[in-house]
């Protein structure tokens, strides 16, 4: 077993129950963690279907591409949390992926505040993807 990618996707799990992203609302600011994501995604699927469908016939070109990669994004971060427990270095390139794909809709909707509302859950979760990454390959035998 490869002990530093097995680390680094416990530090990504860990990082799941932290803040990604603070939100400002009339009352303060929000704090949203992957978990919080990752369950109004997938509780939810009845109201994705019909804003892809909402989406697709508004503006097919940017608006339905952003809602997909935030939507594969989220599922290719925790895909690869869950392969990066094995120790390999193929669930933390899907995270790394995914971060990127999860980041970029936000981005294009935001712009530089993007820079206000990540949170330090966020870059904990993305370090451990990369450690996994790069370290994911430490423990490998000869042959």
């Amino acid at each position: 077993m490869r002990i530093v990618g097995f680390l680094a996707a416990v530090l990504v799990l860990f990082s799941f129950t932290m803040p990604w992203f603070q939100v400002a609302k009339w009352y303060g600011n929000e704090q949203v963690t992957m978990i919080d994501i990752a369950k109004e995604l997938y509780n939810n699927m009845d109201q994705i279907k019909e804003t892809i469908k909402n989406l697709n016939i508004e503006n097919p070109n940017t608006n339905l591409i952003l809602f997909m990669s935030y939507v594969v994004g989220v599922s290719l971060i925790l895909l690869g949390a869950i392969i990066g427990l094995t120790g390999g270095r193929g669930g933390h390139l899907l995270g790394i992926i995914g971060m990127i794909l999860f980041t970029y809709p936000i981005w294009a909707t935001t712009g530089e505040k993007i820079m206000d509302m990540i949170s330090y859950g966020y870059i904990i979760g993305g370090i451990g993807f990369l450690i996994g990454l790069v370290g994911g390959g430490a423990g490998k035998s000869g042959k």
